[in-house]
């Protein structure tokens, strides 16, 4: 039975956000801008995961986290297995999260996302290739200013959710 208080979200937008933060990830990053460049497509991942559950998770985590692995040039599976516990933390958290506005849920988040970053880094240095240093949780930062930007956007976009409800 469907329900009728929500608009069903077909996957052309899913696939098309998410294939949009494949691209920004390809864009030529240089400089500071590339330090502190936020994970476009976990951040992408992460808001399907948390907006639409059913559709989007573990296995498409895993996909997006393989093409991350791919796109930069990474141990294969070292984005993937970060992006799955990523999707797990916000399933877990997922009704606590909904019940925020945009600046509490980027809070929340933060953690989240520095676990995935974390994860990553973990995995590279018991793979053969570890990262350079600890650069690589510099874009915490920006994937949590990005994940506020979206929620914001998506918040006035809808409404605010459950708090109009209430």
């Amino acid at each position: 039975m469907k329900r009728t208080d929500q608009s069903p979200v077909s996957w052309r937008r899913i696939l098309g956000t998410l294939a949009f933060a494949v691209l920004l990830e390809q864009m030529p990053w240089s400089g500071v801008a590339l330090l502190v460049r936020p994970d476009f497509v976990l951040v992408g991942v992460l808001f399907w995961a948390l907006h639409q559950p059913a559709r989007i998770g573990f296995g498409a985590a895993f996909f997006f986290g393989l093409l991350a692995d791919f796109q930069d040039g990474a141990v294969f599976g070292q984005h993937a297995i970060a992006y799955v516990v990523g999707v797990y933390l916000v399933l877990f958290l997922r009704l606590r999260l909904m019940q925020f506005d945009a600046m509490r849920q980027a809070v929340q988040l933060f953690p989240i996302l520095l676990t995935v970053q974390l994860t990553v880094l973990l995995i590279g240095w018991l793979a053969v290739n570890p990262p350079g240093g600890l650069a690589i949780l510099v874009p915490v930062a920006g994937s949590t200013v990005l994940w506020y930007l979206v929620a914001v956007f998506a918040q006035q976009w809808h409404g605010r959710g459950l708090q109009e409800r209430a």
